[in-house]
């Protein structure tokens, strides 16, 4: 099944490369004539046109780069955060309890930069530690309501942020994006086990 872009999100062609802004209908038919989003808009198009439709990691890559700019100022601006301590909080939310290696070892993240991040979360009061009864030289953290209520709060937020930058994709094309990326995930760790440290 191939994507099938829908009419919101119709990407035009300019001068045989694909435009994300281009002057056909484009994905945020809602952004009006704010001049600083169209200069935004074009500056994507340039890097997004670096690299050709061939190289698909390399746009991945853009957009995580993209979402990770958009979340790091709102977890800064919303919980006084930084965007280590916002995805260490993530994960304790959805893993708890649960101590730090296992963190770093999911979210793929060096242990020392998931420990700091859980050190200043325990100063700010939002988790906290217990011994692991199953190996006395590790800790176990949860969250505290504070915790809970900051994650909450944020989580909300930012699902919504989800489903605006989702409109323009009907499920179906979002199944298919899905399985693609799993297919790649699949095929980079059958060639390379080992990045995945099992």
């Amino acid at each position: 099944m191939g994507l099938r872009v829908s009419a919101g999100c119709g990407l035009s062609l300019q001068s045989g490369r694909q435009s994300a802004s281009g002057s056909g209908k484009r994905c945020m038919d809602d952004i009006g004539d704010d001049i600083m989003v169209k200069q935004a808009m074009e500056v994507l198009d340039s890097r997004w046109t670096t690299a050709g439709p061939w190289n698909l990691p390399y746009r991945v890559l853009l957009v995580a780069k993209l979402i990770d700019r958009v979340t790091a100022r709102h977890v800064r601006d919303t919980a006084q955060l930084s965007l280590a301590q916002w995805r260490a909080l993530t994960h304790v939310a959805h893993l708890q309890p649960c101590s730090a290696s296992t963190i770093s070892g999911i979210a793929m993240v060096d242990r020392a930069e998931v420990s700091r991040a859980l050190g200043a979360l325990e100063e700010a009061g939002l988790i906290r530690r217990e011994a692991n009864p199953k190996n006395r030289k590790s800790n176990l953290v949860s969250l505290t309501e504070k915790g809970e209520e900051i994650h909450a709060a944020v989580r909300g937020e930012r699902g919504g942020f989800y489903r605006d930058w989702l409109a323009d994709i009907s499920e179906e094309d979002r199944a298919t994006i899905d399985a693609g990326l799993r297919c790649i995930a699949g095929r980079i760790v059958a060639r390379s086990p080992d990045i995945l440290d099992v």
